[in-house]
C-alpha cells in the first residue's frame, strides 16, 4: 500500500510508544497507514505449482500489484519473475532466493506462503513478525502445537492470515453451509467426509540411478535453505523435488493432511466447530509400499466432539455429507445433491432440500484471493482464518496420530494436550520444528 510521506516520522515516534505498551509497531503501522484506495504490495515465497497460480491470480486483482518473488530453485525464480515482469511490462520485481530477504523487501505489505508443508509454520511466523499480512497455502502446518505457535503469532501482530482453502469461497460448499445452518435437516445425525487416498508419485529418474544423486543436490536447487530449521540436516533425495515432497513425512503429510484443509475444512466450518477440536479420535490405515516415500494410502479416522458429534473421514469416498432427520445432502466440487430417503445412494441435484436457503443468501461473492484482499484493506476476518485452518488441520494430525500409535487419543481440545498418555504425547506431529 502506498504510504503517507509523513511515514517515516509517524514510525519513529509511534514505535517507542507502541513499544512501551508492549505492542508489536510493524504490525500496528501497518494497519493504520492503510486505506482502501491504496495499492496493496504483495511478495510469493514458493514459486511452485501452487504458489505459481496463487501469484498469476494477484496479478489479476486490481489494485493488487506483485513486487517480489522467492524460491531455493532458481529455476522456478527465474519463471516466476518474468510471469510478473511481462504481466507489468517492466523488470520491476524482485527476486530473491531466500525467503528472509524477501521479508525485509521495503514497502511490502503482504506474503503468500507456498512451499512445501514442512516451511509453513516457521515462514508464516516470521512474516507475521515483520508485520506482514499471509495467505498461506493449505495444510496450515506440518504439526499441531507449531500450528498454535502460528495462530498466536497472527494474533499478537494483529495480521491477516488466510489459508488456500479455497472452498470456502465456492459457491456449492458456502450453499451447503448456508442450508445446514438454516436447519434443512434438522437434527444431524451422521457427518461424513472423504478424502483421497494413495500416491501421486512423478518419477523423477528410475530407482536404480537414486544412488548416484543422494546427497548431492543440483546447482539451481539450494538443498539446506530448502529443509529449513523443521527438515535440518536431511539428505537430499532425488525425488523429494519437486512436486513428490508430499509423500514423504518428513516434508509432507500425503493425501490425508493436504486434503483436510478441505472436505474436513468444510464439515468442520459449515457445523460450527472450526474453533475446537474433538476429545477422542481413533483410526486405521496403510502406508504406501514405495521404496522411499511414505505416506498412508488408505485410511479411515473419526473425531468425538464434546456435543455428541462424530465425524468421519475415509480415503475411499470424496466430499462431504451430512445426514438428518430429514434427509442428507452432499457436497463435493462442482455439486451438491440431497434426498429426503436415507437408502438413496444417487441423490438428486434438484431435490426440494437444496431450495431452503436463507433470503440474503449470495450468489456470487468474492475470489479467494479477492477475500484476503478485501480484508488486507479493512482489517477484518478472512474466510479461512488461522484459527479455523489451525482447527481444521490439527483434527487431521490427530487422525494420524491415532493410526500411528494404533491408540484411541484421548484429547483436550481447549488446552490441545492428550489426556493421560505420555507415549501418544511424544509423538513428532503434536510438536513444533519452528526454530526462532
Amino acid at each position: 500500500m502506498q504510504k503517507s510521506p509523513h511515514t517515516t516520522t509517524r514510525r519513529s515516534v509511534l514505535a517507542a510508544g507502541t513499544a512501551a505498551l508492549g505492542l508489536a509497531p510493524m504490525a500496528w503501522l501497518r494497519a493504520q497507514d492503510s486505506s482502501p484506495n491504496d495499492e496493496v504490495t504483495i511478495g510469493i515465497i514458493g514459486c511452485g505449482g501452487m504458489g505459481n497460480g496463487n501469484m498469476r491470480n494477484f496479478l489479476n486483482i486490481p489494485g493488487v500489484r506483485v513486487v517480489a518473488v522467492c524460491d531455493v530453485d532458481s529455476r522456478h525464480l527465474a519463471s516466476a519473475k518474468a510471469t510478473a515482469d511481462g504481466h507489468y511490462q517492466n523488470e520491476d520485481c524482485k527476486a530473491y532466493p531466500h525467503y528472509h530477504d524477501l521479508l525485509a523487501h521495503n514497502g511490502l505489505d503482504a506474503v503468500c506462503v507456498a512451499t512445501p508443508d514442512h516451511m509453513h509454520a516457521q515462514i508464516g511466523i516470521e512474516a507475521a513478525n515483520a508485520g506482514l499480512d499471509i495467505y498461506g497455502e493449505k495444510p496450515f502446518t506440518w504439526g499441531l502445537a507449531e500450528g498454535r505457535q502460528l495462530v498466536q503469532a497472527v494474533e499478537d501482530n494483529e495480521r491477516v492470515f488466510q489459508t488456500g482453502s479455497q472452498q470456502r469461497s465456492g459457491g456449492e460448499f458456502r450453499r451447503f453451509k448456508a442450508l445446514l445452518e438454516n436447519n434443512t435437516l434438522g437434527k444431524i445425525t451422521r457427518v461424513e467426509c472423504g478424502t483421497p487416498g494413495g500416491m501421486s508419485v512423478r518419477d523423477h529418474m528410475p530407482q536404480d540411478q537414486w544412488a548416484d544423486h543422494i546427497g548431492k543436490p543440483p546447482a539451481h536447487l539450494d538443498w539446506e535453505a530448502y529443509c529449513g530449521p523443521a527438515a535440518q540436516d536431511y539428505p537430499y533425495h532425488p525425488m523429494i523435488h519437486p512436486w513428490n515432497w508430499r509423500w514423504h513425512e518428513t516434508f509432507g503429510g500425503g493425501q490425508l493432511l493436504d486434503w483436510v484443509g478441505h472436505h474436513v475444512d468444510i464439515a468442520l466450518w459449515a457445523l460450527g466447530l472450526d474453533h475446537t477440536g474433538p476429545v477422542k479420535v481413533e483410526g486405521s490405515g496403510r502406508r504406501g509400499d514405495h521404496p522411499f516415500f511414505n505416506t498412508f494410502v488408505e485410511y479411515n479416522y473419526q473425531g468425538t466432539f464434546a456435543d455428541g458429534t462424530l465425524i468421519e473421514v475415509r480415503s475411499n469416498f470424496g466430499g462431504t455429507k451430512v445426514t438428518g432427520e430429514n434427509g442428507w445432502l452432499h457436497v463435493n466440487r462442482g455439486r451438491i445433491l440431497a434426498s429426503d430417503d436415507p437408502d438413496d445412494r444417487e441423490g438428486d441435484p434438484r431435490h426440494p432440500l437444496l431450495r431452503n436457503l436463507p433470503e440474503d443468501f449470495e450468489t456470487r461473492v468474492p475470489t479467494h484471493q479477492q477475500n484476503f484482499i478485501h480484508c488486507v484493506r479493512d482489517r477484518s476476518l478472512p474466510e479461512s482464518h488461522a484459527e479455523g485452518s489451525h482447527r481444521s488441520v490439527s483434527f487431521g494430525i490427530l487422525g494420524v496420530v491415532a493410526i500411528d500409535t494404533e491408540q484411541e487419543i484421548k484429547w483436550d481440545p481447549d488446552a490441545e494436550k492428550v489426556v493421560d498418555n505420555a507415549e501418544v504425547a511424544a509423538h513428532p506431529r503434536l510438536g513444533s520444528r519452528v526454530k526462532l
